[in-house]
């Protein structure tokens, strides 16, 4: 009877590492932190969140669309009264998981004039997108954020703004003609 505990636990266990795809172990970070937002949606809590969406609403309906298909959201967001209260150890553990084959990074910013930096990380299963890393921080502000389940980059930008999620700007892909004077 033992084992058959021990392996259900495990199965269990392994199913909720698996929709979280990597480890936050920042916990350490929230008592420097001046403040701190964790959230944390399951696939569940996704549904139920849904439901408060206006499907009329084109851009609402879209982000419904989209969380249809999502496993879980996972963002830790702290920011510091000063800088240095987080460590290069404390983004290369969570860098550290963000590895080939499953994980690539599609996206890296490093701004040297005001130290922000910004990557950008995709996990891939049989050519499919199936989870989004975003790791950005600065002297004050450490952020990770996972996005779990299957998603179509293309529809990506629809949730922002939805579920602590920032709004992305969406840019024009045809020139603003010129006014005449």
């Amino acid at each position: 009877m033992r084992p058959i505990r021990v392996a259900a636990l495990a199965c269990g266990m392994a199913a909720l590492l698996w929709a979280q795809q990597f480890k936050f172990n920042l916990d350490h970070l929230a008592s420097k932190a001046s403040n701190a937002v964790d959230v944390s949606l399951n696939k569940d809590m996704l549904q139920f969140a849904g439901k408060f969406l206006n499907s009329k609403n084109s851009d609402e309906a879209k982000a419904k669309n989209l969380i249809g298909g999502l496993d879980g959201i996972y963002i830790k967001s702290f920011e510091f009264a000063r800088d240095g209260e987080w460590t290069q150890a404390d983004l290369d553990q969570v860098r550290s998981q963000l590895k080939a084959p499953e994980w690539g990074r599609i996206i890296g910013v490093k701004a040297t004039e005001d130290k922000e930096n910004v990557e950008v990380f995709v996990r891939t299963e049989a050519g499919k997108v199936t989870g989004i890393a975003v790791l950005a921080t600065d002297p004050r502000e450490f952020t990770v954020a996972n996005i779990v389940g299957n998603i179509s980059l293309d529809s990506l930008a629809d949730l922002g703004g939805q579920f602590g999620l920032p709004r992305m700007q969406n840019t024009p892909t045809t020139p603003t003609p010129k006014k005449k004077d």
